[in-house]
């Protein structure tokens, strides 16, 4: 039987951005958000890649962060969504800003479906089990079921906390003025103009 090796790769890009904050009316000086793209996976019988196998992860990792600074740029440009990725906490007073909340709304059913799919597909394969596997008299309906539904639970859960987040959020920064964070994605250019 041969070994396995899982071979990941990712990149990352730094923005600069700042931001006047809402409450203390300071401004923050230059920031970074360092934006990280989607890891780029090879699976392999060898420890090493080859030569191309190694460039062709690299190329799909170098891809993963384009579109990544690609998606954060047309929501920012456009619709005035900031990424959680840009930290909205002032240096100076602490205080969150108000335009961090449309990061958190943008992201709130991630984690709720990650947990709903999970449940779903191990409760399909227990209800697979359940009707073609000879040896596994255990796995019952029922159990299948349970497992849909603590995925369900648990997608539940995620959305009831990530809805307390975003209250909590606007209530901190309801008062005040609202600014958006000046972003210079010029730093990133070159990226975001490729094809």
């Amino acid at each position: 039987m041969g070994s396995y090796y899982r071979h990941t790769r990712s990149e990352k890009a730094e923005v600069p951005y700042s931001f006047q904050c809402e409450h203390c009316g300071k401004d923050t000086g230059p920031m970074r958000a360092v934006i990280v793209g989607p890891e780029a996976t090879d699976n392999s019988n060898f420890k090493t890649l080859n030569p191309d196998r190694e460039q062709k992860l690299c190329k799909r990792a170098h891809d993963n962060l384009v579109n990544e600074l690609k998606s954060l740029h047309k929501n920012a440009t456009e619709k005035n969504i900031i990424s959680t990725k840009f930290n909205d906490q002032c240096p100076n007073c602490h205080q969150p800003q108000s335009w961090a909340v449309s990061g958190l709304k943008n992201k709130m059913f991630e984690n709720p479906l990650v947990c709903l799919g999970v449940g779903t597909v191990f409760s399909v394969i227990a209800v697979l089990a359940h009707f073609f596997a000879d040896n596994m008299e255990y796995v019952t309906l029922p159990m299948a079921a349970g497992i849909f539904g603590l995925g369900v639970a648990a997608a539940a859960g995620c959305l009831v906390w990530n809805v307390i987040k975003i209250n909590s959020k606007s209530k901190k920064t309801a008062s005040g003025m609202h600014n958006l964070p000046k972003i210079d994605w010029s730093a990133v250019s070159n990226l975001l103009e490729e094809q």
